[in-house]
């Protein structure tokens, strides 16, 4: 489902929407402040910039901060750019094959979840995170 890169792209832009606008955060500090590896951080963090999430600086007061309001950015949008337009259309057992011809156990549950955390994920920005109770697009109901 979500990678680990995915989770640490998530966590990584949320702290990066709590900062002044505009300042620069460098990718070491971030990378600690999630506890991820500031390689692997990095790796994510060019990714992102490449997608136009966010801007990179280099040098001494470099690092990087988001290109857009966090209001623009969907937590959907952040996922695609780290785990592929695909993300949320795996096997939830990470069973191979899992399609309409070979389900496994759980296809019929998630096929309606996938749709329901599509929706929430494309609907629900990075300024939702940092003001939770500002948020209308809270989940109302479980997957049914």
């Amino acid at each position: 489902m979500i990678s680990l890169s995915g989770r640490q792209a998530l966590a990584a832009m949320q702290v990066l929407a709590q900062q002044h606008p505009g300042r620069f955060v460098p990718v070491r500090r971030l990378s600690h402040m999630i506890g991820a590896s500031p390689h692997t951080l990095a790796r994510i963090m060019l990714r992102l910039t490449a997608a136009g999430l966010t801007d990179a600086l280099r040098g001494p007061g470099g690092g990087v901060r988001l290109a857009r309001p966090a209001r623009e950015i969907t937590l959907f949008a952040i996922l695609q750019e780290i785990d592929g337009p695909e993300v949320l259309n795996r096997c939830i057992l990470g069973l191979e094959p899992c399609d309409e011809a070979k389900p496994c156990p759980m296809h019929p549950l998630w096929f309606s979840c996938r749709q329901q955390l599509r929706q929430m994920l494309a609907e629900i920005t990075l300024a939702d995170l940092i003001h939770p109770s500002n948020n209308p697009n809270q989940p109302k109901v479980p997957c049914t």
